[in-house]
This record gives structure tokens, sequence and C-alpha cells, in this order.
């Protein structure tokens, strides 16, 4: 097992996930702003794999954890990410919609969601799901910044009646 502690590590501003210090761009969600991090001593086998770019190995282990009744609005979400770093939208949807149903009050769900629907360029369901997140409680003003221009570059591509 590898032993990252003390490694230094990125947390994405976008999908808020642990990634490695090396890594310019990031391989779950493709955004290229970070904030600093240390790997915590008690960090999960989970973040650990994800800390160090192992996300076939994190799937596998946050499946695990919830087929084993682990499951929680965190595991789920990571799911969702992982599952979308893999182009996997079907499986993105699932997560996310346990994702809210677990913690209906998180915007990340719908953040994720609205993601997927832009890659799959269903403009309008995107709007509505990035219009869901801004109105959930808690969103920071960064967030709530990044959500307002994923909303406007759907609404760009909703063609004119």
């Amino acid at each position: 097992m590898m032993d990252l502690k003390g490694e230094a590590v990125k947390i994405c501003s976008l999908c808020l996930l642990p990634r490695p210090d090396h890594e310019p761009v990031c391989a779950i969600c493709e955004n290229d702003e970070f904030t600093a991090a240390e790997l915590r001593e008690d960090a999960g086998l989970e973040y650990r794999l994800l800390a160090g770019n192992q996300l076939d190995l994190a799937y596998r282990s946050l499946e695990s954890d919830v087929a084993r009744g682990g499951e929680d609005g965190r595991r789920t979400l990571w799911l969702a990410w992982l599952a979308y770093a893999f182009g996997d939208a079907r499986a993105v949807e699932i997560w996310c919609h346990e994702g809210a149903r677990l913690e209906p009050d998180s915007p990340e769900p719908c953040v994720m969601l609205g993601l997927v629907m832009m890659r799959g360029e269903r403009w309008a369901e995107a709007v509505e799901e990035f219009e869901a997140a801004l109105n959930k409680p808690g969103v920071t003003l960064e967030r709530r910044a990044l959500l307002e221009t994923f909303r406007a570059e759907a609404l760009a591509n909703i063609p004119e009646w």
C-alpha cells in the first residue's frame, strides 16, 4: 500500500477531489484551478487513491464500500465524479440522484448533472440543473460565480425560437 502521508496534494476547485501536486489539469474534471493541501495522516483509502491518481482503484474501492453499506453523500458524489472522468454518463446520473437523495441540500449533484447535460448538448436541462444548484443553501461566492459561468455558457448554446 502506498504511503502518501505528508505528500503535497491539490484540491480541485471544480470537483473538490484531491489531485497529485504535479498534475497541471485535473484528470477527473479537466479543471486547472486548485488549492494547496497536505494529505492528512487520517485520510481514508479512497482519498489516498484519488490523491495518488489511481482512479480505477478508487472507483472499485468506493463501489465496494457502498455495496457493504458505507453509502453516504460524499462517496456517491466521488463515484459520480469518477464516472464523469470515465465518460459513463448513465453512472453519473445514477450516483447524482443517489447523492441528492442522501443530501438534498447539497448543490454538488446538480452541478454534476449540469456538466453531464452540457457534455451531451442538452443545454436547457443543464441550465435547470445549474439553477437548482444556485438555489441550494450554503453555495459559496466562488462556487456561485462558477455556476453562473456554466449557466451562461449553457444558455448561450440554446437556439432562439
